[in-house]
Protein backbone atom coordinates (compact mmCIF):
# COMPACT_ATOMS: atom_id res chain seq x y z
CA UNK A 1 0.00 0.00 0.00
CA UNK A 2 1.23 3.46 -0.85
CA UNK A 3 -0.15 6.70 0.65
CA UNK A 4 0.86 10.11 -0.67
CA UNK A 5 -0.15 13.76 -0.38
CA UNK A 6 -0.60 15.97 -3.41
CA UNK A 7 -0.98 19.76 -3.41
CA UNK A 8 -2.37 21.91 -6.19
CA UNK A 9 -3.69 25.42 -6.65
CA UNK A 10 -7.14 23.82 -7.12
CA UNK A 11 -8.80 20.39 -6.97
CA UNK A 12 -8.32 19.75 -10.68
CA UNK A 13 -4.56 20.27 -10.50
CA UNK A 14 -4.18 18.11 -7.37
CA UNK A 15 -6.23 15.24 -8.89
CA UNK A 16 -4.18 15.41 -12.07
CA UNK A 17 -1.04 14.84 -9.99
CA UNK A 18 -2.71 11.86 -8.29
CA UNK A 19 -3.62 10.22 -11.62
CA UNK A 20 -0.16 10.77 -13.09
CA UNK A 21 1.63 9.32 -10.06
CA UNK A 22 -0.70 6.59 -8.76
CA UNK A 23 -2.84 5.84 -11.78
CA UNK A 24 -6.58 5.40 -12.13
CA UNK A 25 -6.73 2.87 -9.25
CA UNK A 26 -5.82 5.53 -6.67
CA UNK A 27 -8.24 5.99 -3.79
CA UNK A 28 -8.93 9.52 -2.50
CA UNK A 29 -8.81 9.37 1.31
CA UNK A 30 -9.19 13.04 2.14
CA UNK A 31 -9.36 16.47 0.51
CA UNK A 32 -8.86 19.77 2.32
CA UNK A 33 -7.80 23.39 1.78
CA UNK A 34 -4.54 24.57 3.31
CA UNK A 35 -2.96 28.00 3.70
CA UNK A 36 0.20 28.80 1.79
CA UNK A 37 3.38 29.06 3.84
CA UNK A 38 5.16 32.35 4.47
CA UNK A 39 4.15 35.71 5.91
CA UNK A 40 3.65 37.18 2.45
CA UNK A 41 1.03 34.48 1.70
CA UNK A 42 -1.20 35.16 4.71
CA UNK A 43 -3.93 36.57 2.48
CA UNK A 44 -3.28 34.38 -0.59
CA UNK A 45 -5.81 31.90 -1.96
CA UNK A 46 -5.57 28.56 -0.10
CA UNK A 47 -4.17 25.48 -1.84
CA UNK A 48 -5.90 22.11 -2.16
CA UNK A 49 -4.32 19.07 -0.49
CA UNK A 50 -5.40 15.56 -1.55
CA UNK A 51 -4.50 12.43 0.43
CA UNK A 52 -4.51 9.45 -1.95
CA UNK A 53 -3.51 5.79 -1.73
CA UNK A 54 -3.02 2.77 -3.97
CA UNK A 55 -2.48 -0.90 -3.17
CA UNK A 56 0.48 -1.90 -5.31
CA UNK A 57 0.04 -5.62 -4.52
CA UNK A 58 -3.61 -5.59 -5.48
CA UNK A 59 -2.76 -3.57 -8.55
CA UNK A 60 -0.18 -6.14 -9.60
CA UNK A 61 -2.65 -8.97 -8.94
CA UNK A 62 -5.24 -7.23 -11.06
CA UNK A 63 -2.75 -6.73 -13.85
CA UNK A 64 -1.83 -10.41 -13.66
CA UNK A 65 -5.49 -11.45 -13.70
CA UNK A 66 -6.20 -9.72 -16.96
CA UNK A 67 -3.11 -11.07 -18.73
CA UNK A 68 -4.08 -13.29 -21.65
CA UNK A 69 -3.59 -16.90 -20.71
CA UNK A 70 -1.69 -17.61 -23.86
CA UNK A 71 1.18 -15.53 -22.48
CA UNK A 72 1.85 -18.38 -20.06
CA UNK A 73 3.77 -21.43 -21.13
CA UNK A 74 1.36 -24.34 -21.69
CA UNK A 75 1.79 -27.54 -19.74
CA UNK A 76 3.70 -30.03 -21.81
CA UNK A 77 1.06 -32.63 -21.03
CA UNK A 78 -1.60 -30.56 -22.74
CA UNK A 79 -1.93 -30.87 -26.39
CA UNK A 80 -1.13 -27.67 -28.32
CA UNK A 81 -4.59 -27.65 -29.88
CA UNK A 82 -6.37 -27.86 -26.53
CA UNK A 83 -4.14 -25.10 -25.05
CA UNK A 84 -4.83 -22.93 -28.05
CA UNK A 85 -8.57 -23.53 -27.72
CA UNK A 86 -8.55 -22.61 -24.03
CA UNK A 87 -6.50 -19.47 -24.68
CA UNK A 88 -8.94 -18.43 -27.36
CA UNK A 89 -11.89 -19.10 -25.04
CA UNK A 90 -10.41 -17.07 -22.14
CA UNK A 91 -9.53 -14.20 -24.44
CA UNK A 92 -13.07 -14.18 -25.80
CA UNK A 93 -14.58 -14.22 -22.32
CA UNK A 94 -12.28 -11.44 -21.16
CA UNK A 95 -13.32 -9.32 -24.06
CA UNK A 96 -16.97 -9.91 -23.34
CA UNK A 97 -16.87 -8.65 -19.73
CA UNK A 98 -19.60 -6.07 -19.40
CA UNK A 99 -19.11 -2.60 -17.91
CA UNK A 100 -21.07 -3.67 -14.84
CA UNK A 101 -18.75 -6.61 -14.23
CA UNK A 102 -15.71 -4.35 -14.44
CA UNK A 103 -17.30 -1.85 -12.04
CA UNK A 104 -18.14 -4.60 -9.56
CA UNK A 105 -14.58 -5.86 -9.71
CA UNK A 106 -13.22 -2.39 -9.00
CA UNK A 107 -15.60 -1.88 -6.04
CA UNK A 108 -14.42 -5.16 -4.54
CA UNK A 109 -10.84 -4.02 -5.02
CA UNK A 110 -11.60 -0.70 -3.28
CA UNK A 111 -13.16 -2.49 -0.30
CA UNK A 112 -10.05 -4.60 0.15
CA UNK A 113 -7.80 -1.57 -0.15
CA UNK A 114 -9.78 0.50 2.40
CA UNK A 115 -9.71 -2.38 4.86
CA UNK A 116 -5.93 -2.63 4.56
CA UNK A 117 -5.51 1.13 5.01
CA UNK A 118 -7.80 1.13 8.06
CA UNK A 119 -5.83 -1.73 9.62
CA UNK A 120 -2.48 -0.02 8.96
CA UNK A 121 -3.60 3.31 10.41
CA UNK A 122 -4.76 1.64 13.62
CA UNK A 123 -1.50 -0.25 13.89
CA UNK A 124 0.47 2.98 13.47
CA UNK A 125 -1.67 4.72 16.07
CA UNK A 126 -0.95 1.99 18.59
CA UNK A 127 2.77 2.83 18.38
CA UNK A 128 2.23 6.61 18.29
CA UNK A 129 2.54 7.04 14.53
CA UNK A 130 -1.04 7.87 13.64
CA UNK A 131 -1.16 9.72 10.35
CA UNK A 132 -3.41 12.50 11.61
CA UNK A 133 -1.44 12.97 14.80
CA UNK A 134 1.82 13.00 12.87
CA UNK A 135 0.44 15.68 10.57
CA UNK A 136 -0.65 17.73 13.56
CA UNK A 137 2.76 17.37 15.14
CA UNK A 138 4.40 18.44 11.88
CA UNK A 139 2.05 21.41 11.62
CA UNK A 140 2.79 22.48 15.18
CA UNK A 141 6.51 22.15 14.57
CA UNK A 142 6.34 24.28 11.42
CA UNK A 143 4.03 26.76 13.12
CA UNK A 144 6.36 27.13 16.10
CA UNK A 145 9.30 27.77 13.78
CA UNK A 146 7.28 30.34 11.83
CA UNK A 147 6.22 32.10 15.04
CA UNK A 148 9.82 32.24 16.23
CA UNK A 149 10.83 33.90 12.97
CA UNK A 150 8.05 36.46 13.27
CA UNK A 151 9.04 37.30 16.84
CA UNK A 152 12.62 37.79 15.67
CA UNK A 153 11.58 40.00 12.73
CA UNK A 154 9.31 42.21 14.84
CA UNK A 155 11.92 42.42 17.59
CA UNK A 156 14.50 43.62 15.07
CA UNK A 157 12.00 46.19 13.81
CA UNK A 158 11.64 47.53 17.36
CA UNK A 159 15.41 47.72 17.77
CA UNK A 160 15.76 49.53 14.44
CA UNK A 161 13.25 52.05 15.76
CA UNK A 162 15.60 52.64 18.72
CA UNK A 163 13.43 50.84 21.25
CA UNK A 164 15.69 49.89 24.17
CA UNK A 165 17.04 46.32 24.12
CA UNK A 166 15.76 45.75 27.65
CA UNK A 167 12.22 46.65 26.62
CA UNK A 168 12.41 44.44 23.52
CA UNK A 169 13.62 41.52 25.65
CA UNK A 170 10.74 42.04 28.06
CA UNK A 171 8.22 42.08 25.22
CA UNK A 172 9.65 38.86 23.76
CA UNK A 173 9.57 37.10 27.14
CA UNK A 174 5.96 38.11 27.72
CA UNK A 175 4.95 36.95 24.24
CA UNK A 176 6.77 33.60 24.46
CA UNK A 177 5.27 32.92 27.87
CA UNK A 178 1.79 33.63 26.56
CA UNK A 179 2.04 31.79 23.25
CA UNK A 180 0.83 28.26 22.55
CA UNK A 181 1.73 25.92 19.72
CA UNK A 182 -1.64 26.55 18.09
CA UNK A 183 -1.10 30.30 17.93
CA UNK A 184 -0.82 31.94 14.53
CA UNK A 185 1.52 34.56 13.17
CA UNK A 186 -1.23 37.13 13.43
CA UNK A 187 -1.68 36.23 17.11
CA UNK A 188 1.99 37.06 17.74
CA UNK A 189 1.75 40.43 15.99
CA UNK A 190 -1.50 41.21 17.81
CA UNK A 191 -0.04 40.39 21.22
CA UNK A 192 3.06 42.49 20.59
CA UNK A 193 0.87 45.33 19.36
CA UNK A 194 -1.29 45.04 22.49
CA UNK A 195 1.76 45.15 24.76
CA UNK A 196 3.08 48.32 23.10
CA UNK A 197 -0.32 50.02 22.96
CA UNK A 198 -0.94 49.22 26.63
CA UNK A 199 2.46 50.63 27.59
CA UNK A 200 1.79 53.82 25.64
CA UNK A 201 -1.66 54.11 27.22
CA UNK A 202 -4.64 56.13 26.12
CA UNK A 203 -3.83 59.72 25.06
CA UNK A 204 -4.84 62.51 27.44
CA UNK A 205 -5.28 65.86 25.64
CA UNK A 206 -6.39 69.11 27.27
CA UNK A 207 -9.95 68.95 28.54
CA UNK A 208 -11.32 72.13 27.01
CA UNK A 209 -14.91 71.41 27.98
CA UNK A 210 -16.57 70.99 31.38
CA UNK A 211 -16.06 72.46 34.82
CA UNK A 212 -13.19 71.71 37.15
CA UNK A 213 -13.69 70.09 40.53
CA UNK A 214 -13.76 73.48 42.24
CA UNK A 215 -16.64 74.56 40.01
CA UNK A 216 -14.57 77.10 38.10
CA UNK A 217 -14.18 77.04 34.35
CA UNK A 218 -10.78 78.70 34.09
CA UNK A 219 -7.84 76.40 33.42
CA UNK A 220 -4.15 77.24 33.80
CA UNK A 221 -1.67 75.23 31.76
CA UNK A 222 2.11 75.35 32.04
CA UNK A 223 4.57 74.35 29.29
CA UNK A 224 8.12 73.34 30.25
CA UNK A 225 11.04 71.70 28.49
CA UNK A 226 14.64 72.12 27.36
CA UNK A 227 15.85 74.88 25.03
CA UNK A 228 14.94 74.43 21.37
CA UNK A 229 12.27 71.79 21.92
CA UNK A 230 9.52 74.00 20.47
CA UNK A 231 7.56 75.15 23.54
CA UNK A 232 6.54 78.55 22.18
CA UNK A 233 5.33 77.19 18.84
CA UNK A 234 3.49 74.33 20.53
CA UNK A 235 1.80 76.74 22.94
CA UNK A 236 0.68 78.86 19.98
CA UNK A 237 -0.81 75.78 18.29
CA UNK A 238 -2.74 74.82 21.42
CA UNK A 239 -3.95 78.41 21.82
CA UNK A 240 -5.18 78.51 18.23
CA UNK A 241 -7.05 75.20 18.61
CA UNK A 242 -8.65 76.36 21.87
CA UNK A 243 -9.75 79.67 20.36
CA UNK A 244 -10.84 78.51 16.90
CA UNK A 245 -12.18 75.00 17.50
CA UNK A 246 -13.44 75.34 21.08
CA UNK A 247 -14.26 79.08 21.13
CA UNK A 248 -12.29 79.69 24.30
CA UNK A 249 -11.20 83.09 25.57
CA UNK A 250 -7.40 82.80 25.82
CA UNK A 251 -4.78 84.62 27.88
CA UNK A 252 -1.06 83.98 27.38
CA UNK A 253 1.73 84.58 29.90
CA UNK A 254 5.37 84.48 28.76
CA UNK A 255 8.13 83.89 31.27
CA UNK A 256 10.68 83.31 28.51
CA UNK A 257 12.52 86.62 28.59
CA UNK A 258 15.87 85.00 27.85
CA UNK A 259 15.10 84.82 24.15
CA UNK A 260 14.04 88.16 22.69
CA UNK A 261 12.57 86.50 19.63
CA UNK A 262 10.40 84.23 21.75
CA UNK A 263 8.21 87.03 23.08
CA UNK A 264 7.83 88.63 19.66
CA UNK A 265 7.00 85.28 18.10
CA UNK A 266 4.36 84.63 20.73
CA UNK A 267 2.82 88.07 20.30
CA UNK A 268 2.57 87.51 16.56
CA UNK A 269 0.71 84.24 17.00
CA UNK A 270 -1.49 85.68 19.78
CA UNK A 271 -2.41 88.66 17.64
CA UNK A 272 -3.79 86.38 14.94
CA UNK A 273 -6.26 84.74 17.32
CA UNK A 274 -6.91 87.91 19.30
CA UNK A 275 -5.34 86.71 22.56
CA UNK A 276 -3.52 89.13 24.91
CA UNK A 277 0.06 88.37 26.00
CA UNK A 278 1.51 89.30 29.40
CA UNK A 279 5.29 89.17 29.83
CA UNK A 280 6.67 88.51 33.34
CA UNK A 281 10.30 88.87 34.43
CA UNK A 282 10.15 87.00 37.73
CA UNK A 283 8.03 84.18 39.20
CA UNK A 284 6.50 86.62 41.68
CA UNK A 285 4.77 88.48 38.83
CA UNK A 286 2.81 85.46 37.67
CA UNK A 287 0.01 85.86 40.20
CA UNK A 288 -0.59 89.44 39.11
CA UNK A 289 -0.73 88.34 35.47
CA UNK A 290 -3.23 85.62 36.29
CA UNK A 291 -5.39 88.17 38.10
CA UNK A 292 -5.42 90.33 34.97
CA UNK A 293 -6.73 87.32 33.04
CA UNK A 294 -9.48 86.48 35.52
CA UNK A 295 -12.05 86.68 32.73
CA UNK A 296 -10.25 84.17 30.52
CA UNK A 297 -11.31 80.54 30.04
CA UNK A 298 -7.78 79.34 29.46
CA UNK A 299 -4.41 80.71 30.56
CA UNK A 300 -1.31 79.30 28.85
CA UNK A 301 2.09 79.94 30.44
CA UNK A 302 5.28 79.71 28.39
CA UNK A 303 8.55 79.15 30.29
CA UNK A 304 12.17 79.57 29.29
CA UNK A 305 14.13 76.55 28.17
CA UNK A 306 16.39 75.14 30.84
CA UNK A 307 19.45 72.92 30.58
CA UNK A 308 18.86 69.61 32.32
CA UNK A 309 22.43 69.81 33.65
CA UNK A 310 21.90 73.12 35.49
CA UNK A 311 19.81 72.46 38.60
CA UNK A 312 19.95 76.10 39.66
CA UNK A 313 18.04 77.21 36.56
CA UNK A 314 15.13 74.99 37.54
CA UNK A 315 14.54 77.17 40.61
CA UNK A 316 12.50 79.60 38.49
CA UNK A 317 10.16 76.87 37.25
CA UNK A 318 9.77 75.55 40.79
CA UNK A 319 8.83 79.04 41.98
CA UNK A 320 6.26 79.43 39.20
CA UNK A 321 4.73 76.07 40.13
CA UNK A 322 4.52 77.15 43.76
CA UNK A 323 2.83 80.44 42.80
CA UNK A 324 0.41 79.08 40.22
CA UNK A 325 -0.52 75.47 40.98
CA UNK A 326 -1.51 74.88 37.34
CA UNK A 327 -4.25 72.47 36.35
CA UNK A 328 -1.99 70.76 33.87
CA UNK A 329 1.75 70.73 33.17
CA UNK A 330 3.17 69.59 29.85
CA UNK A 331 6.79 68.48 29.51
CA UNK A 332 7.97 68.71 25.91
CA UNK A 333 10.52 66.26 24.48
CA UNK A 334 12.00 66.42 20.99
CA UNK A 335 12.03 63.14 19.06
CA UNK A 336 15.40 64.00 17.55
CA UNK A 337 17.08 64.07 20.98
CA UNK A 338 19.36 61.20 21.96
CA UNK A 339 17.62 58.83 24.37
CA UNK A 340 20.35 59.05 26.99
CA UNK A 341 19.92 62.82 27.00
CA UNK A 342 16.14 62.38 27.19
CA UNK A 343 16.53 60.24 30.29
CA UNK A 344 18.49 63.00 31.96
CA UNK A 345 15.91 65.60 30.90
CA UNK A 346 13.05 63.55 32.30
CA UNK A 347 14.86 62.97 35.58
CA UNK A 348 15.44 66.71 35.94
CA UNK A 349 11.64 67.21 36.05
CA UNK A 350 11.06 64.74 38.86
CA UNK A 351 10.06 67.62 41.13
CA UNK A 352 6.80 67.98 39.17
CA UNK A 353 4.19 65.79 40.84
CA UNK A 354 2.16 65.14 37.72
CA UNK A 355 2.64 66.06 34.10
CA UNK A 356 1.78 64.95 30.59
CA UNK A 357 4.13 64.41 27.68
CA UNK A 358 4.22 66.20 24.34
CA UNK A 359 6.65 64.90 21.72
CA UNK A 360 7.80 67.42 19.14
CA UNK A 361 9.53 67.37 15.74
CA UNK A 362 8.15 64.06 14.58
CA UNK A 363 8.64 65.29 11.02
CA UNK A 364 12.39 65.47 11.62
CA UNK A 365 12.73 62.08 13.35
CA UNK A 366 13.49 58.92 11.40
CA UNK A 367 12.52 56.60 14.28
CA UNK A 368 10.07 56.89 17.17
CA UNK A 369 11.27 54.32 19.70
CA UNK A 370 11.99 57.09 22.19
CA UNK A 371 8.22 57.44 22.77
CA UNK A 372 7.92 53.88 24.04
CA UNK A 373 11.17 54.17 26.00
CA UNK A 374 10.05 57.29 27.85
CA UNK A 375 6.56 55.91 28.56
CA UNK A 376 8.08 52.74 29.97
CA UNK A 377 10.47 54.81 32.06
CA UNK A 378 8.13 57.38 33.64
CA UNK A 379 4.63 55.98 33.07
CA UNK A 380 3.17 59.40 32.26
CA UNK A 381 0.23 60.16 30.02
CA UNK A 382 0.87 60.97 26.38
CA UNK A 383 -0.95 63.98 25.01
CA UNK A 384 0.10 65.60 21.74
CA UNK A 385 2.65 65.18 19.00
CA UNK A 386 3.85 67.92 16.66
CA UNK A 387 4.75 67.34 13.02
CA UNK A 388 6.04 70.70 11.79
CA UNK A 389 6.10 74.48 12.27
CA UNK A 390 2.70 75.33 10.81
CA UNK A 391 0.30 76.87 13.35
CA UNK A 392 -2.12 75.38 14.23
CA UNK A 393 -2.11 72.51 11.72
CA UNK A 394 1.03 70.64 12.73
CA UNK A 395 -0.16 69.31 16.08
CA UNK A 396 -2.44 66.39 16.85
CA UNK A 397 -3.52 64.18 19.70
CA UNK A 398 -1.05 61.32 19.62
CA UNK A 399 -2.37 58.29 17.73
CA UNK A 400 -1.40 55.22 19.76
CA UNK A 401 -2.46 52.81 17.01
CA UNK A 402 -0.28 54.56 14.44
CA UNK A 403 2.74 54.70 16.75
CA UNK A 404 2.47 51.03 17.76
CA UNK A 405 2.18 49.86 14.14
CA UNK A 406 5.06 52.09 13.08
CA UNK A 407 7.29 50.65 15.80
CA UNK A 408 6.44 47.05 14.85
CA UNK A 409 6.97 47.75 11.15
CA UNK A 410 6.62 45.10 8.45
CA UNK A 411 6.41 41.33 9.02
CA UNK A 412 8.30 40.43 5.85
CA UNK A 413 10.60 37.49 6.48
Amino acid sequence: MKIRRYIGKDTHEAMKKVRVDLGSDAIILNTRKIKQKGILNLFSKPLVEVLAAVDRVAQQEQESAVKPIYDKKPDIAIKPKIAETRAYSMQANQGQLSYVDKLESRVNHIEVLIEKIYTQMHQEKSIGLDGVESSKHLFNSENTEKISKVIKVLSNNLLHNNVEQEIVNEIVQVIKKDMQNASTVNDVAAKMYHYIATTLGDPSPIGFEGQKEDGKNQRIILFVGPTGVGKTTTLAKVAAIAAIDHHKNIGIISADTYRIAAVEQLKTYAGIIGAPVKVIYSPEEVQEAISEFSDKDLILIDTAGRSHKDEQQFGEIKNILAQVEPDEVFVLISLITDYNVCKEIIKSYDFIKDYKLIFTKMDEASVNGIILNICKMVKRKLSYITTGQSVPDDIEVINIDKIAKKLLGSMQL
